[in-house]
């Protein structure tokens, strides 16, 4: 993987290196039609974005726009009368222009499913027995929905904590990736919107979260038919395409600990001077 300064990080897992040019076009004029099926859309993190919050994270993925900030931590309250560890409360909401739903209903249950995920994803890796009878609040702002949402969210959330120098296993990376009309179909990695809301039936979708560091998964989620024949790659996409976003992920803590070490510098450098 390659990066310039300043470029986006767009990505090509190497166990699907192709020699095919195009991607397989679900809708006409869909923005995806220059990528490759194994290309990820260009990325980028942001951590420390809210100054005010104990740690936030910004992310770009596309078009696919998500903040997360972490609050906290603070006295759990009721909820430690039943528990010595402490405790995460998630909030994820869709902006009111962000969701491609019309059906409130839909996303209200798309909503349900996805926190659940978060919850539980980032239960596992975050020390909550080294914060006793205190909680976390972490909320993830969906801006933009174009699709993938569930792994940015993932990434966002992971940024977000380590910025909030909160204790945790490792960090945590996502990948979506989607098999395109059932056995004998395509993969897809990190679909837009317009191709999510325009695969054919009997397709499937596969969204895993990574611990890079520990090289183990925290998140593993599919929908659809999911023949076993294609798992074994949808895994190996998902995985290195993970890997990659949790160097995305270091990366930005590191350019935010750089910009904090510069900041400080000049600061004592005028205090010396005055």
């Amino acid at each position: 993987m390659s990066r310039e300064a300043g470029v986006p990080l767009s990505y090509v897992p190497r166990p699907l290196r192709q020699t095919s040019s195009g991607r397989v076009n679900l809708k006409p004029n869909a923005s995806s039609a220059g990528r490759r099926d194994d290309e990820t859309r260009p990325t980028q993190m942001q951590a420390g974005a809210v100054p005010n919050a104990a740690g936030s994270a910004y992310i770009e993925q596309g078009n696919t726009k998500v903040l997360a900030t972490v609050y906290g931590p603070r006295q759990a309250g009721e909820r430690a009368s039943w528990s010595a560890e402490g405790f995460l409360l998630l909030d994820l909401v869709f902006s009111a222009v962000s969701s491609r739903y019309v059906s409130k209903e839909d996303n209200d249950k798309r909503v349900v499913l996805y926190s659940s995920i978060l919850q539980r994803t980032l239960e596992s890796i975050v020390l909550l027995e080294r914060y006793s009878k205190l909680v976390f609040d972490i909320s993830i702002l969906v801006l933009e929905d174009d699709g993938c949402v569930l792994a940015a969210a993932l990434a966002a959330a992971s940024l977000a904590l380590a910025n909030a120098k909160v204790e945790m296993r490792d960090l945590a990376a996502g990948a979506t990736v989607h098999l395109v009309g059932g056995s004998n179909g395509r993969l897809l990695l990190d679909c837009e919107g317009c191709e999510e809301d325009h695969l054919p039936d009997g397709s499937a979708v596969l969204h895993l979260g990574l611990c890079p560091a520990r090289n183990k998964v925290c998140l593993l989620h599919s929908s659809g038919p999911l023949p076993a024949a294609h798992f074994e790659s949808m895994m190996a996409a998902a995985k290195e395409t993970a890997r990659a976003v949790g160097d995305e992920i270091r990366r930005s803590l590191e350019d935010k600990i750089e910009k904090r070490c510069a900041k400080r510098a000049r600061k004592q450098a005028r205090v010396s001077k005055g």
